[in-house]
């Protein structure tokens, strides 16, 4: 301290001071900046939030202008940008479209070593990486190491003409550390949450599946949750006993280049040799390539977009069911824990399969019995009907020919007499003669219940039957103003065992109902083929639609003015006698479409049994 003055030494002491308090202040904004980066980084668990919360601190606490991360994996060894503040538009579109081209940061990346700051003549991007620079600025660049190898870089832009001290790189390198750790407890966090969530799916898909009779619902939930829990892009669930003769029964996930549901699948044909060998050998599959794996064919592979897979049996009750394939359209290594996951689906949604496919076979035999005992019922009450209504009609029709006659006698005379009088008589002589034929019609509907016939039935082409009664109805809907169509639904319907005529009397009943349903005239449809398995008669109208809540198949219900309410009745019952059935859909001035169901081959004792209810 010789040869300096006492000032010289005040003004050394203040300048210490002053360094020492800029040092502090400096060690306060960093530990600030650590500790809000901290507080606010915890619980994250996306990648972006952490790193926008560490740029976003950073800025704010070093008072600068941009910052900015670009991440990669050192096996394909490409970056992009991940998070960014400050970064001009301009440079963000064209890394977008172009990549990252030419950079100091792959070599920070790769290398791990840390860049000190640089100026413009080594980083070619700058300044037009940072909106509003005149002149060159220098940028730190410090790596992110996750697990000991580097996966990114950390850069943050310097004020213009200075460079980053030791101190504010050592400080930075700090900061990425804790970034570094951030990143990584939240990827357990996720591992953990992905866990948990993979659980909780399971146990909502047993809860679903466990529960549901439904054998679409099962394959829906399956498919569905196999896909989100493994990620796959697609599920397809094949059912059948064997490799020839599978149903497409359920896809989820992107829509298939070639596969619809409900399509049948040869196995065999399609050379699909791995999922016919876990059909056959009931094991469980699993392929990360599937383009190049010898065991699958490559062809089939390509078409169907399937870069890797698990093709898992479905077994239940020793009994072979199908099989269900989890695909990725990308190579994909799959762990044993995805491969447990997917044959805990497969093993759920085997039982809850069977146990659907057992309550179908007993609701449809249930349903059966019910349909026979309605029958039953049906063919009892018309039989009562048929008896009484014998006897009705006979006890009525006599009285009514003496009517007519009386009238043609009346008519006669009538005509003798001149004058307004005799119109008189005439008009109201017109009257009583519709009256009682309508009266006669309506006993007439009446005998058709109690006539003594056995159903004849021999080999009937339904399409010529139709055409048949279509071209003896024509002249009526002509004159009506209807437009009077065949059409043809499904495949057409092979020879039945039908009673031809009687069989007629349903389709002109359906016809004239229709043609009557519409004075000011329209379009009726007579359609026939196979639908469902099953015959399908069908006559559709635009005419104005039944009105809602009405059974017009009930005994004397009509929506005619005039109308016995007979007609439906009748079709009804000779459609029962031939073992099908009749239904009705309409909407009030949308028309009704009336179908008619016959089965392909009906039970013998429907044609040898005699109606009951006699003459």
């Amino acid at each position: 301290m010789k040869g300096k003055t006492s000032q010289e030494l005040k003004e050394a002491y203040e300048s210490r001071v002053r360094d020492l308090e800029a040092a502090l202040e400096r060690r306060e904004r960093e530990l600030a900046v650590l500790s809000e980066v901290a507080s606010r980084v915890h619980g994250a668990v996306e990648l972006t939030a952490i790193l926008n919360i560490a740029l976003e601190e950073i800025l704010s606490g070093m008072d600068l202008k941009a910052a900015w991360v670009f991440m990669g994996d050192e096996k394909d060894q490409v970056l992009h940008l991940a998070a960014e503040r400050g970064v001009s538009p301009k440079y963000l579109s064209a890394v977008r479209k172009e990549g990252l081209g030419e950079c100091l940061c792959p070599e920070v990346f790769w290398g791990g070593h840390r860049m000190m700051a640089r100026n413009t003549t080594q980083c070619p991007r700058m300044p037009h990486l940072v909106d509003g620079l005149s002149s060159p600025v220098a940028h730190a660049c410090v790596p992110l190491r996750f697990e000991g190898a580097a996966r990114g870089v950390l850069n943050v832009a310097a004020r213009p003409g200075e460079l980053f001290t030791d101190d504010e790189l050592r400080f930075l390198e700090t900061l990425g550390h804790q970034v570094c750790l951030a990143v990584e407890r939240a990827r357990h966090l996720e591992a953990e949450q992905l866990r948990n969530q993979e659980a909780r799916a399971l146990a909502a898909i047993n809860k679903a599946i466990g529960g549901s009779l439904d054998v679409n619902a099962v394959l829906t939930a399956v498919g569905d949750s196999a896909r989100e829990t493994l990620g796959a892009d697609r599920v397809h669930i094949f059912l059948g006993a064997g490799s020839r003769h599978l149903v497409v029964a359920h896809l989820s996930g992107l829509p298939h280049p070639e596969l619809i549901e409900g399509q049948a699948l040869d196995l065999l044909a399609l050379r699909a040799n791995l999922q016919m060998r876990a059909i056959q050998e009931r094991r469980v599959y699993t392929i990360d390539d599937w383009t190049n794996d010898e065991r699958v064919n490559r062809d089939l592979a390509r078409r169907w977009d399937a870069a890797s897979g698990i093709v898992i049996p479905l077994v239940a009750r020793d009994h072979t069911l199908g099989a269900m394939t989890v695909v990725r359209t990308s190579r994909h290594h799959w762990t044993e824990e995805q491969v447990e996951v997917a044959e805990a689906l497969a093993a759920q949604a085997s039982v809850a399969i069977e146990n659907a496919r057992l309550y179908e076979e007993a609701k449809r035999a249930y349903q059966e019995l019910r349909d026979a005992q309605a029958r039953i019922i049906q063919t009892e009450k018309m039989a009562v009907l048929g008896t009484f209504a014998s006897g009705l009609a006979h006890e009525v029709r006599n009285p009514l020919n003496s009517i007519a006659l009386q009238l043609s006698l009346l008519e006669r005379r009538a005509a003798t007499l001149e004058g307004g009088v005799a119109a008189q008589i005439r008009d109201l002589i017109g009257i009583i003669r519709e009256e009682v034929k309508r009266l006669d019609s309506l006993v007439s509907d009446f005998l058709l219940f109690s006539r003594t016939k056995r159903v004849h039935h021999q080999p009937v082409a339904l399409d010529s039957l139709l055409d048949e009664v279509v071209r003896l109805l024509r002249p009526e809907a002509k004159a009506a103003g209807v437009a009077l169509r065949r059409e043809r639904c499904g495949e057409p319907a092979p020879k039945l065992p039908l009673d031809a005529e009687r069989l007629k009397q349903v389709a002109i009943n359906l016809i004239r109902n229709a043609l009557e349903a519409m004075p000011d005239g329209g379009n009726v449809v007579v359609e026939d083929g196979l639908l469902d398995g099953s015959a399908c008669l069908r006559v559709r109208d635009d005419g104005p639609g039944l009105p809602e809540g009405i059974d017009v198949f009930q005994l004397f219900v009509t929506t005619k003015p005039k109308g016995t309410g007979l007609g439906l009745s009748i079709a009804q019952q000779i459609v029962s006698e031939h073992g099908g059935d009749i239904a009705v859909t309409s909407k009030p001035g949308q028309g009704a479409e009336f179908t008619v169901r016959l089965p392909l081959n009906p039970p013998e004792e429907l044609f040898e049994k005699v109606s009951s209810y006699e003459h």
